[in-house]
C-alpha cells in the first residue's frame, strides 16, 4: 500500500474513499481540520460513478484529491476524476488489499491477471508471454510480450 502525504498550499483536499481506506484519509482530514484548510470527504461503499462524476464537476481549480480503498474502487474513481479534467499530479491514491495486476497480451490484446511471475499463458489466445516492467495508461495494464525461451 501506497502511503499518503499531506500536500500543503492548496485551496481545497477532496477525500474519497471506500469503508476500507477510510482510515487513511482520517489523518489527512484531522491535518487539513487543524491548518484550518477547507476539505470534503465521502465514504463510498462502491463507486457511485454519478455521484463521483457530478462532485468532481463541481470542484475549482486548486482542489487536490486523495483516493483511498480497495484495487477496483481507486481505479474507478481515479478514472472519473480524470475525465473530469484532474492530472495525475493533483491526487494520491492508496490501495488497501492485494493489487491486481493486469497483463495485455501483444498478440490479442487481451487482458490477462498477473502477479508478477516469469510467464504466463494468455488465456485468450493461449500465447506464451513474459510479463514486462512497461506499463501502459492508455490501456490500463503491464506489456505482456511473447516468450521466446
Amino acid at each position: 500500500m501506497s502511503e499518503l502525504s499531506f500536500i500543503h498550499g492548496k485551496r481545497k483536499l477532496l477525500f474519497c474513499a471506500d469503508p476500507e481506506g477510510a482510515e487513511v484519509c482520517h489523518r489527512l482530514a484531522a491535518q487539513a481540520r487543524k491548518e484550518n484548510v477547507p476539505f470534503e470527504f465521502h465514504i463510498l461503499k462502491e463507486c457511485d460513478e454519478a455521484f463521483v462524476q457530478q462532485w468532481f464537476s463541481m470542484q475549482k481549480m486548486g482542489a487536490y484529491l486523495y483516493i483511498s480503498g480497495k484495487g477496483d474502487f481507486v481505479e474507478k474513481v481515479k478514472v472519473r476524476a480524470m475525465e473530469a479534467g484532474f492530472s495525475e499530479h493533483e491526487m494520491q491514491t492508496a490501495i488497501i488489499g492485494p493489487v491486481r495486476k493486469r497483463l495485455v497480451c501483444c498478440t490479442c490484446h487481451g487482458m490477462n491477471e498477473w502477479d508478477d511471475q516469469d510467464e504466463i499463458v494468455c488465456a485468450h489466445c493461449g500465447q506464451q508471454l513474459e510479463g514486462s516492467t512497461h506499463y501502459s495508461r492508455r490501456l490500463g495494464g503491464y506489456l505482456g510480450y511473447v516468450s521466446i525461451k
